[in-house]
């Protein structure tokens, strides 16, 4: 997050920076973006900017403060109304995150994100961290919810791979809505398609 510096600017210069930011995001993918562009958008100095954030990433977790706050907020209800059943949690934290493209300025920041992020393990744990998701989130917290008879196998690399099964395929069907959005209702379709093949697999 920002340094204490950043909140000391002025409103005005604090959202210049986040429009250069997302400006730079919608421009190209987030492993990509360039501070040197944002830094000449916005008008700052180079040093400037590493005064109000450690790197780039830093200020992505910024940007994506918002949408982190709405994902945890999302997940929280969830658990409650579907007692940790993680595919129906899925479902509604997919249905979820999927309207935040209908705003416009959302959806090239966010279509960027997802085509930018490969998933190997660092990125994997980089998307449970740009939402403030705990790494151990699925075993800490959904874990003593789940009815652990339903499944093939109780134990937490069992559980764990299904939620990471999970959280891959919603990351490749965020990418397919979020870069042709007009046709998302396809792309959900082929995603609550693969998600009861998880399902299916998991449970007896």
């Amino acid at each position: 997050m920002p340094t204490q510096c950043f909140f000391n600017l002025p409103k005005e210069k604090q959202m210049k920076i986040v429009g250069a930011s997302l400006c730079e995001l919608s421009r190209v993918p987030a492993d990509k973006i360039s501070i040197n562009k944002i830094i000449q958008t916005a008008g700052i100095s180079r040093g400037s900017f590493y005064q109000y954030f450690k790197d780039k990433y830093d200020l992505l977790d910024f940007i994506f403060s918002d949408f982190s706050s709405k994902m945890q907020s999302c997940i929280n209800e969830s658990l409650k109304k579907y007692n940790g059943n993680i595919f129906d949690m899925a479902g509604r934290v997919f249905e979820d995150f999927i309207l935040l493209g209908k705003d416009e300025d959302n959806l090239n920041a966010l279509k960027n994100f997802f085509l930018g992020m490969k998933f190997d393990k660092n990125n994997r744990i980089s998307m449970l961290k740009l939402f403030n998701i705990p790494e151990n989130f699925f075993i800490n917290k959904i874990m003593p919810y789940i009815e652990i008879n339903k499944f093939r196998d109780s134990s937490e690399d069992f559980i764990t791979g299904i939620s990471e099964l999970i959280i891959l395929l919603m990351k490749q069907s965020f990418t397919d809505i979020f870069s042709d959005y007009q046709n998302r209702d396809i792309y959900k379709q082929d995603f609550y398609t693969k998600l009861d093949i998880i399902r299916r697999g998991a449970i007896k």
